[in-house]
């Protein structure tokens, strides 16, 4: 399984990267509409009820539209951002407040699929306006998000013993989660190094990076809660050994509007 999963990774890593810096933004844009907004939003809908296909395309048509109509629009991205902290403000006080034996979301269907939208949409428009800025910023998010999962996997193993939310995600613990901050906390100072940030505007830099991989872990285990309400292992099959789209992108969605939200406190967007 761990070799399967190294693999995939590796030519998922190769593929992203192409993607980041040889397409022209507009090309980049769709794919990862497609990828993020498209498939990502027929995984939510079958994993939040949406059991037939014809009702899983509608949300996704549904999705895909608005998408559309979001980038035509074009608005400023700072609106977008203060949707997603609202919006993950309120993911955070799920997650505080999570039961397993909970009823609250068989009740309330529509409050898991609504946050689809909101999740989603915004990721994928704040990931598009920063491809278009420079890709050098999609390709730290993602590098960034990636460290800290590569890292929490193997600290955790390592040094594994305090269950970080076991009534979620039983496999994660505190060390796995203080290890992912201690490599990316290295790699964020040597990307502020690197791009010549003043003093202030790196520590500023440096400590949305880190809120940033915070808010990933809590994207994960966000899609933790949606399958286990579901009764699911994975969202998908379509990734060998890492199971879906959503499987992959849970804490990217979550963590991009924060690092976005500390380019803009610092004058880069």
């Amino acid at each position: 399984m761990l070799k399967q999963r190294i693999i995939t990774g590796i030519i998922l890593a190769v593929f992203v990267s192409l993607a980041i810096f040889l397409l022209p933004n507009p090309v980049f844009d769709q794919l990862a509409l497609i990828l993020m907004v498209g498939i990502g939003t027929w995984e939510w809908a079958n994993l939040t009820g949406f059991a037939d296909k014809q009702r899983r395309m509608v949300a996704v048509l549904g999705s895909v539209v608005l998408a559309e109509l979001i980038y035509f629009i074009a608005p400023p991205l700072l609106p977008i951002l203060l949707l997603s902290l609202v919006t993950w403000g309120f993911i955070l006080y799920l997650l505080r407040r999570y039961q397993p034996d909970t009823t609250y979301y068989k009740s309330k269907p529509w409050l898991l699929r609504l946050l689809c939208a909101l999740v989603l949409l915004p990721a994928w428009y704040t990931l598009v306006y920063l491809h278009d800025l420079h890709y050098g910023y999609v390709f730290y998010v993602i590098s960034l998000v990636a460290f800290a999962d590569i890292a929490a996997y193997f600290s955790g193993k390592r040094f594994g013993k305090v269950k970080l939310a076991p009534s979620l995600s039983p496999g994660k613990t505190r060390e796995g989660a203080w290890g992912a901050l201690v490599v990316t906390f290295v790699w964020a100072c040597i990307c502020a190094i690197y791009t010549d940030l003043r003093f202030g505007s790196g520590l500023v830099f440096v400590l949305f990076s880190m809120l940033a991989v915070v808010m990933s872990i809590a994207g994960d285990l966000f899609e933790s809660l949606i399958k286990r309400q579901a009764g699911a292992k994975d969202s998908g099959s379509l990734l060998p050994g890492h199971g879906g789209i959503l499987d992959r992108i849970d804490s990217l969605v979550a963590a991009i509007p924060i690092l976005a939200l500390g380019l803009f406190v610092i004058g880069k967007l």
